[in-house]
């Protein structure tokens, strides 16, 4: 009974022997192979933690190039700042900085400003809106200029220069993109939209006999008439012709100034807000 008992007993310890050996072998080679923590001054060590209980991870460039390469022997190699503080155009090279028209990186003696929502347009598509139809009184209630030149069959004379507000749709509008249509032609002509300025020498849309009913793509400017901001032209030439204009997208700094897709701003206080088809007849001239 004894000798059982001093048997196991020694078995006991010389198992803890061995287990505790082992731990303290693995912890001694964990240290050993431990990536050393970067020193004050030094560069950050990717893959490892660094001074600070910063802890940095190794990016994946292609082909084992670095994922980010920053060089400035005349001084500090990135610098983030502020308007004002570090942002001037003879800002320390590799300088970034927020500026009135976007994000600016230095090089020393220019600021670069690279291209934002602060200072480069979007094109924001919108549900196919109808924005001009000469044809009925609903139609017409967005023209700023020659709605009193329409004839009783709701079509512009020739030389008949139309213009189109986009209040209540969107605002700081630089261009659209949509279909103009002629009807009830009278005989041939064309006509020409744009944004303001000198009436260009190009036609959008042209018709050779009477009655056609015709529709062609259109890209333009918007600009600015009098009090009113966001305006579109249209001029009818050499024959007398009804004129649909329907909206499909905005050029905007941001898609926030587009009224129509945003309920935030979105009003119903404007009558020119939305101009219905005649006749109740919709998706079509």
């Amino acid at each position: 009974m004894t000798s059982d008992r001093s048997t196991s007993r020694r078995g006991l310890l010389r198992r803890a022997a061995v287990t505790g050996g082992a731990a303290v072998a693995a912890t001694a080679a964990t240290a050993a192979n431990a990536t050393p923590a970067a020193a004050a001054g030094t560069p950050v060590k990717l893959g490892g933690t660094n001074q600070g209980a910063t802890t940095t991870v190794r990016g994946a460039a292609p082909n084992g190039g670095a994922t980010l390469v920053l060089r400035n022997p005349d001084g500090p190699t990135l610098r983030l700042g502020t308007p004002g503080a570090t942002g001037g155009p003879t800002a320390p090279a590799g300088t970034v900085a927020p500026s009135p028209y976007g994000l600016s990186v230095s090089d020393g003696s220019t600021r670069h400003t690279t291209l934002t929502t602060a200072n480069a347009s979007m094109l924001v598509p919108i549900p196919p809106t109808r924005v001009l139809d000469t044809r009925s009184a609903e139609g017409r209630a967005r023209l700023v200029q020659g709605g009193d030149r329409i004839d009783a069959q709701g079509r512009a004379p020739a030389e008949t220069e139309l213009v189109v507000t986009l209040a209540g749709i969107a605002y700081d509008v630089e261009g659209l993109l949509g279909n103009v249509t002629v009807a009830k032609t009278e005989k041939g002509g064309f006509a020409t939209v744009w944004g303001g300025g000198p009436l260009p020498s190009a036609s959008t849309i042209n018709w050779w006999t009477a009655g056609q009913l015709l529709s062609n793509g259109v890209i333009t400017q918007v600009m600015a008439s009098g009090e009113e901001p966001d305006v579109v032209r249209i001029r009818v030439q050499r024959s007398a012709a009804a004129v649909i204009l329907d909206v499909t997208g905005l050029l905007v700094a941001h898609p926030e100034y587009v009224s129509i897709n945003n309920p935030k701003t979105a009003t119903t206080s404007d009558p020119r807000a939305g101009v219905a088809d005649d006749q109740g007849v919709q998706g079509g001239a």
